[in-house]
């Protein structure tokens, strides 16, 4: 029997071991904290959270369900932290893979073998007891929200300077009440955390954008803007016409209709935000992930927001900006994103320097067959069902269900997963569904998908 080794139980871990579980492997999964979750734990006693105490889903129940599991009709359109916690404990108790899940261990290295497998090494958090153990294939399913990318500005800054995994709300780690304070990004959580200060008594609140981008409402016209975007989970139906295409043909139609639609109905919306000093967007509103930011455009036309450039340095209990303006300021928060890392892996074969990676069918190790990279995307639409996705197609090849094609095929089929354009969600779902097929077919033919003999315990 296959082993595998899923590292980390946040959702792409859990939506992972449920998967490859359920085809019939065996599969461990491992939990730095002493619960499940992830990044949806606020206050995760791994430190690796970033939620806050106000935050809310930016994708619909429809967009963030999984294949077999959906989210209770019941519930708000975009859930709190805590519903997306419990969603999750009632996902692993539903499947019936808790005893699959080792929580507060660690995993400290993985190291490949040859030709295949991986030689794991694991530290129990409560009392630092070490083992090691043997592995077919890994998971990395650690994903890219807990390690703070910081710009490196000149100067020194004397007030107070938090990356927003440390946020939790206006008083937590610091007061904001009666404070100057400048947000550094127009993500969603720099536009969120900016709304959120703003309403809570900051003196003033500046919002520092480096480049533009895409800003759309939750809601428009009172119903949720994801509504009118097509195509917007992995199981939506694909249009006849568009699956005829080729798979890059078809993404160039979507992608310059999508950008169409998206400019008619979000373009004046855009430029009142160029009116008040944000710097313009893409041209294509598909170009990158855009922000989903309901009450950013009231506050900044109420004076609540003021729109600010780039910082060029600190200056004591100011910041001075690209446009030679320095402003006094009290708090600098940075939500300026996250690096990609992985530690437990060799760099010399995962290599994120560049925060990003080359990855085939966007799971799948160009060199190796037996490690798989889970939910890390840019899709418009939410990173769950990606997850899933990501999930069945390592569950097909390590149960033998599907080979990949040869070496040099996937070497140039890889593509970055974090630096190309977004992507949409029920066009990925089909292509990886359409390479399935042709690697079932392959499979057959070969008489095996993969080439590592099962590991067995040390």
């Amino acid at each position: 029997m296959t082993r595998v080794c899923v590292v980390g139980a946040g959702p792409a871990g859990l939506v992972s071991t449920k998967t490859l579980a359920g085809a019939g492997l065996e599969v461990d999964c491992f939990e730095l904290s002493a619960m499940i979750g992830g990044h949806w734990v606020f206050d995760n006693p791994n430190g690796r959270s970033a939620v806050y105490r106000s935050i809310h889903t930016n994708t619909t129940l429809a967009m963030s369900r999984l294949s077999d599991f959906e989210m209770p009709s019941e519930w708000p359109t975009f859930p709190s932290h805590e519903q997306v916690r419990e969603w999750w404990e009632s996902y692993v108790d539903h499947f019936g893979f808790r005893d699959r899940i080792h929580l507060e261990t660690e995993v400290v290295r993985a190291h490949p073998l040859e030709p295949a497998g991986w030689r794991v090494e694991l530290r129990r958090t409560a009392d630092g007891a070490l083992r090691e153990e043997r592995y077919d294939a890994l998971l990395a399913c650690t994903g890219s929200y807990w390690h703070p990318r910081l710009p490196d500005l000149p100067g020194a800054f004397e007030g107070d300077v938090l990356h927003t995994l440390r946020y939790r709300d206006p008083k937590r780690p610091v007061d904001v009440s009666g404070k100057r304070v400048v947000v550094v990004g127009i993500g969603n959580t720099g536009c969120e955390i900016a709304c959120e200060i703003a309403k809570a008594g900051a003196a003033s609140v500046d919002l520092s954008a480096r480049s533009g981008n895409w800003i759309m409402p939750k809601y428009r016209n009172g119903r949720p803007m994801a509504e009118s975007a097509p195509m917007a989970h992995p199981c939506d139906p694909v249009p006849a016409g568009l699956r005829l295409l080729p798979a890059r043909l078809r993404r160039f139609v979507f992608e310059r209709m999508g950008a169409l639609m998206f400019r008619r109905m979000f373009g004046e919306r855009m430029r009142r935000f160029e009116a008040l000093g944000l710097p313009p967007p893409p041209k294509s509103p598909l170009a990158k992930r855009g922000t989903i930011a309901d009450g950013l455009l009231d506050a900044m036309e109420r004076g609540a927001i003021r729109a600010r450039p780039a910082i060029e340095g600190l200056e004591g209990r100011a910041v001075r900006y690209a446009d030679g303006e320095t402003a006094p300021m009290d708090i600098v928060i940075y939500a300026t994103g996250f690096h990609l890392r992985y530690p437990y892996l060799p760099t010399d074969l995962v290599d994120t320097g560049d925060d990003d990676l080359r990855l085939f069918m966007g799971t799948m190790h160009p060199e190796r067959r037996d490690l798989f990279v889970i939910g890390v995307s840019r899709p418009t639409g939410a990173f769950w069902p990606i997850a899933e996705v990501h999930a069945r197609f390592a569950t097909a090849l390590l149960g033998g269900d599907y080979a990949p094609p040869g070496p040099r095929r996937v070497r140039a089929r890889a593509r970055p997963i974090l630096g190309g354009q977004s992507f949409n969600p029920a066009l990925f779902g089909l292509e990886v569904r359409e390479e399935l097929r042709r690697g079932a077919r392959r499979a057959r033919r070969d008489g095996s998908a993969t080439s590592a003999e099962p590991a067995r315990r040390p």
